[in-house]
């Protein structure tokens, strides 16, 4: 992470959770991780980090219907397979998307980002 971020042990910490998570995480994981370590920091300050993160392009702010945003690390595109029973969101490498975005560039339109999900039920929730 490359941002100028002053060293707190809230925000040290709120950044190797983010570089060792592999799945979209929300505030409540976050500050439950924070207190698994002992930090006491407070909610407001917690959304001031990943806010700053968020700004400073470190991460992705994702949004999956639920009243809630999570966060991952910015990385490759990829999009998110999101179970609709327990909440567990798997990243999916796209495979179409590529064709998919020269073919809206031919007709004249300049795509920015874009998000695809995916909702349904993990292996474990089919069971």
């Amino acid at each position: 992470m490359e941002a100028k971020i002053k060293n707190t042990p809230a925000r040290l910490a709120i950044t190797q959770l983010f570089e060792n998570t592999d799945s979209p995480i929300d505030i409540e994981q976050i500050i439950a991780f924070l207190r698994s370590k002992k930090l006491k920091t407070n909610k407001v300050t917690v959304y001031r980090i990943v806010d700053f993160l968020y700004k400073n392009e470190i991460i992705n702010r994702l949004e999956f219907g639920e009243g809630k945003f999570r966060y991952e690390v910015k990385k490759e595109d990829h999009h998110h397979l999101v179970c609709s029973n327990c909440d567990v969101v798997e990243d999916v490498s796209d495979v179409f998307i590529d064709k998919f975005e020269k073919d809206i560039a031919k007709k004249g339109f300049l795509v920015k980002s874009h998000s695809l999900e995916f909702f349904g039920l993990c292996k474990n929730c089919q069971l």
